[in-house]
């Protein structure tokens, strides 16, 4: 998604210079003059996270609940292609997934962090492999496990995707499970819990 944010307001189709896409090419803008790391690497993350909001808001209709599944089919199709010449591949399985809209921002993005940090640290040195996307819906909540066949690690470190990831599973009242062995990648479970009652039909 990172590449999306080296557009400029003149590359913008005039409808679409408001909202997500206009925030992108604002952040973009500015990497263009920012040249230290640091600075760099937390706005190509918001250059991200952005994206993320962008593709969930097409799916959220107001008063309703959001088929996730439908989302998370974007996405993939996101980082296939940010993943096309790399030799890893995207792998969804995912039914139709209502959620209400109070879980769909924090789990797109929860999504993102965990396909962003499989994406840029499971496979070094052109290594090739896969990552696994599922996403289930029960009646008591939500699952969803994202799976990489990457180095993995017999202790993962947690850096600022993970601890992101933890705060928002927990304002959610939510479980997450981090499985990972050196040489056989890493697989992170989520479960969301949702009331029934907070769910009206998918659109």
């Amino acid at each position: 998604m990172a590449a999306d944010a080296e557009l400029g307001i003149g590359e913008i189709d005039p409808p679409l210079l408001s909202g997500y896409p206009l925030l992108q090419a604002l952040v973009g803008i500015r990497l263009r003059s920012v040249r230290d790391s640091e600075s760099r690497r937390n706005l190509t993350w918001l250059s991200d996270i952005v994206a993320a909001m962008g593709l969930i808001n097409r799916r959220v209709v107001e008063g309703g609940s959001v088929d996730f599944a439908a989302y998370l089919d974007d996405a993939a199709g996101f980082w296939r292609r940010a993943c096309e010449t790399r030799g890893v591949r995207i792998d969804l399985r995912a039914a139709p997934t209502a959620l209400p809209e109070s879980h769909v921002l924090p789990l797109a993005i929860i999504v993102h962090e965990l396909m962003s940090n499989a994406v840029r640290h499971a496979f070094p040195d052109d290594r090739r492999g896969s990552i696994a996307i599922a996403c289930s819906r029960a009646s008591d909540g939500v699952s969803l496990v994202v799976r990489d066949s990457g180095i993995g690690a017999d202790d993962l470190a947690k850096g600022d995707g993970l601890t992101l990831v933890e705060g928002l599973v927990a304002h959610l009242g939510g479980a997450l499970v981090i499985e990972s062995v050196a040489g056989a990648g890493v697989g992170i479970r989520v479960r969301l819990p949702i009331r029934p009652d907070t769910l009206t039909p998918a659109p």
